[in-house]
């Protein structure tokens, strides 16, 4: 069995958006196996996207991330 990390960003946090991505996962045949709202820190969202550091969008991106609320 294969697991899949899926992040529902700040702006569908804080729009009430949550619970239909939620329900849409579940109809694609996703099992949710966890589940946690937090606030990432600058470095945990820099290192999670470390793979684009030096892009244009990158710091962007981390601000983006850190912004508000993430499930």
């Amino acid at each position: 069995m294969s697991h899949t990390l899926a992040i529902i960003k700040p702006d569908a946090v804080a729009s009430g958006k949550a619970g239909k991505i939620l329900a849409h996962l579940e109809e694609a045949g996703f099992t949710v196996r966890a589940l946690r709202m937090t606030r990432l820190a600058p470095s945990q969202a820099g290192a999670f996207y470390a793979v684009h550091e030096g892009r244009p969008f990158y710091d962007e991106l981390v601000s983006f991330m850190t912004s508000g609320p993430v499930v």
